[in-house]
């Protein structure tokens, strides 16, 4: 058997994933500090999950 492709519902999550792990990795994040990473993933996360909200309506 053979691994599909990720879907295009599992890309939000994944990208969820990754804003999460950082936000508990980061000392910024953790103190309430500016961080620019956290930024980049969380409008990552809000453009992947864009088009499956829009689908929705």
């Amino acid at each position: 058997m053979t691994a599909s492709a990720p879907s295009q519902a599992s890309a939000p999550d994944a990208e969820y994933r990754t804003l999460l792990g950082h936000t508990l990795n980061c000392a910024a994040c953790r103190a309430g500090s500016a961080c620019p990473t956290v930024v980049r993933l969380g409008r990552a996360w809000r453009e992947t999950r864009g088009p499956a909200r829009e689908a929705r309506r």
